[in-house]
């Protein structure tokens, strides 16, 4: 399979988009948070919300209903965690099945690149190579997706942002209490 999914910048099923800032969109989308979250015993653990809600098992027949709904503009995207598999690694193999499908029922979707978690591998959103190696994940996925026109890089950019780093300060004060100390 060819790495790039390409046409015409026309609408999956074939007609000429609107497009412009008079073309109002009521979206919808599948929540694709994947954090790790330390729980009460002290382990972390993956919360994938696509396996939580049985997306994984039951996303053809959610995509029909968005249909069914009249939705036109779906918010999705691959996992991230399991997708970017390393430096210059990805397993496109969910993303090719699930982007297909929603094309070919006439959905637009508004891909979702980084909901709330990284891969393990990147460790956490504070890892400084984090941001060149997400530059590479979303050039990757926007050249094997041509046909695709909307982006949501990284969900709720601040809150992610902030609560990565427990409101943006736990960095700095670790580095001032060691200094006290």
């Amino acid at each position: 399979m060819s790495d790039r999914q390409t046409d015409s910048p026309q609408h999956p099923n074939g007609q000429r988009r609107k497009g412009g800032p008079d073309e109002f969109m009521f979206a919808t989308g599948f929540e694709n948070s994947a954090p790790v979250i330390t729980g009460p015993d002290g382990r972390d653990r993956r919360m994938d919300e696509f396996e939580k809600t049985g997306f994984y098992t039951h996303w053809r027949g959610d995509l029909r209903l968005a249909v069914d709904l009249g939705v036109r503009y779906v918010r999705f995207g691959p996992q991230y965690y399991t997708t970017h598999c390393g430096p210059g690694k990805y397993d496109w193999s969910f993303a090719d099945h699930t982007l297909a499908e929603l094309r070919s029922l006439g959905l637009i979707p508004i891909a979702d690149l980084c909901h709330f978690g990284v891969p393990d591998w990147i460790g956490n959103f504070q890892n400084p190579e984090w941001p060149e190696l997400f530059a590479q994940y979303a050039r990757a996925f926007a050249l094997r997706y041509e046909w695709i026109q909307l982006f949501t890089p990284v969900n709720e950019i601040f809150i992610c942002a902030s609560f990565s780093a427990r409101n943006g300060r736990s960095i700095a004060l670790r580095a001032c209490n060691q200094r006290a100390s």
